[in-house]
């Protein structure tokens, strides 16, 4: 039963484990989801930011220059040809994308910039070509109306370049919470539509870098760098966090209740078998003796002699009644622990009580024991159950005269406390060890310092005394010393 119970217990321990970090998994991964979308979100607002940027700029566009766009002659590439170049008579009556004819434009002052490729500063252009003069000629794999709109930024940029303070303000406006750095690109960064933002750092801190293309035929844009608050990630994730915790906790929980139970169970299993063994070992005493005892009455000279009969049938008597008070305590113990027994509570007189109680006590003829009552209160009615009262007194006496050398003084206290009566069973035995206190109200627990292990007993006497007291709403205090005897007190409430 032991190795089945310590297999039951790995594999649940094993199962919850695994159950914890499925759902610990499953919780990392619907945090980095919800993250991602909120740098995404956060992205898409930086993006907003620009384009509003973007429109401001294109209403102040004086609108001097248009575009040209001519797929390339190469059909393996599959690319595009974007010519910007002064605005003429004929294409201002068109829309913002018009054919020109090849001999409207000047291609000496043509300048071509390929992208993915190095580009030059187009400040840099601007500041050695006329603008009226010249046309500017794109290759891109844009198309459609990607194509179009990278065309006309590229013209608002040209007659209405980007600037960073008007971008900063926007931006403000729209995330005041959140602090960045702005960077512009380097020579070697070219546009990709396909990757405009990216998350950088770990979980715990992460980072967000924004790519930001206010120009993507000529290679120009600006980089927003900044540091993701998790605030608003852990609040979007409240109830998944609340759920998961509750269900971690509740598995927690279960295995805590389980591994109670199994141990639990373990040692009731153990309390069986010693319970077992103690009863046979109490029941092999008396049983040995009545067959001596038997053996002795077919001796027909052994009956001759008085004194041996005499002390055959007193050691007979004598294990007979620890064997009669054992079952007695096993049933008293038995009812106590039953609902359906209630007690019979009446109203009594207490000295009475203990004055019978100590005259109807067994003194083992090799003892000597002292028993004195004191009382310290002039009412001596109580209202309890007299029976099993009268039991838990016994209980403890004889356990003060069980556990003592030959000679031992028992201290018999009533006293009165407010609403409550008192009283004390006072020995000085063999006294109980400090790290024991706390298990000598356990059923079928026996102490360790005993001197003596034939001493009779199966260690329900003390867990009897507990459970009739707190049947009474009452308590019980244990005050002892190891070789200083002890003290046990009881209070019940009137």
């Amino acid at each position: 039963m032991s190795k089945q119970i310590k297999i039951i217990w790995i594999l649940s321990l094993i199962s919850v484990l695994l159950l914890i970090g499925i759902q610990g998994y499953w919780l990392i991964n619907q945090y980095e989801y919800v993250l991602n979308s909120y740098s995404e979100e956060i992205a898409l607002l930086i993006l907003q930011a620009g384009e509003e940027e973007y429109l401001l700029r294109k209403e102040e566009n004086s609108g001097s220059l248009s575009f040209m766009m001519r797929e390339s002659n190469d059909t393996s590439q599959h690319k595009f040809h974007v010519v910007i170049g002064p605005l003429t008579q004929e294409a201002s009556a068109e829309n913002d994308s018009v054919s020109l004819p090849k001999e409207q434009f000047m291609y000496q002052s043509i300048k071509q910039i390929r992208l993915n490729a190095n580009s030059s500063d187009m400040d840099s252009i601007a500041g050695i070509i006329d603008t009226s003069q010249f046309h500017l000629r794109f290759e891109t794999n844009l198309t459609g109306d990607r194509l179009r709109e990278a065309a006309d930024r590229a013209i608002t940029n040209l007659t209405k370049p980007f600037q960073q303070a008007p971008f900063d303000s926007i931006l403000v406006l729209i995330l005041p919470a959140l602090d960045y750095t702005a960077a512009p690109w380097q020579e070697e960064d070219t546009y990709d539509n396909s990757v405009l933002w990216k998350r950088t750092g770990n979980l715990l801190n992460p980072y967000l870098a924004v790519s930001y293309a206010y120009s993507p035929l000529d290679n120009l844009g600006v980089f927003i760098h900044l540091k993701l608050p998790t605030q608003p990630v852990f609040y979007q994730m409240g109830i998944q966090l609340v759920v998961s915790t509750g269900i971690t906790f509740l598995l927690i929980v279960c295995l805590i209740f389980q591994v109670r139970t199994i141990m639990r169970q373990r040692k009731v299993n153990e309390i069986r078998e010693n319970f077992v063994n103690t009863m046979v070992h109490e029941l092999k005493r008396p049983v040995q003796t009545l067959k001596t005892f038997v053996s002795f009455l077919k001796d027909k000279k052994m009956r001759s002699d008085a004194e041996a009969t005499e002390q055959v049938v007193r050691d007979s008597m004598f294990e007979l009644d620890n064997l009669s008070a054992y079952l007695n305590k096993l049933k008293d113990m038995l009812q106590a622990d039953s609902e359906t027994t209630s007690l019979h509570i009446v109203r009594f007189n207490l000295h009475e009580l203990v004055e019978k109680v100590i005259r109807l006590t067994h003194i083992p003829p090799d003892k000597e024991v002292i028993i004195t009552p004191v009382y310290k209160t002039d009412d001596p009615d109580v209202e309890a159950d007299p029976i099993h009262f009268a039991n838990v007194l016994s209980n403890l006496i004889e356990n003060a005269i069980k556990y003592s050398g030959d000679r031992v003084r028992i201290e018999i206290t009533i006293g009165q406390n407010k609403r409550k009566i008192w009283v004390s069973v006072k020995d000085d035995g063999i006294g109980i060890p400090v790290t024991e206190q706390e298990r000598v109200f356990t059923k079928f627990y026996r102490g360790n310092n005993i001197p003596d292990k034939n001493i009779p007993g199966i260690g329900l006497g003390l867990s009897y005394v507990k459970l009739i007291i707190e049947a009474h709403q009452g308590s019980i205090h244990l005050n002892s010393q190891a070789g200083e005897g002890t003290a046990i007190t009881i209070y019940l409430p009137q």
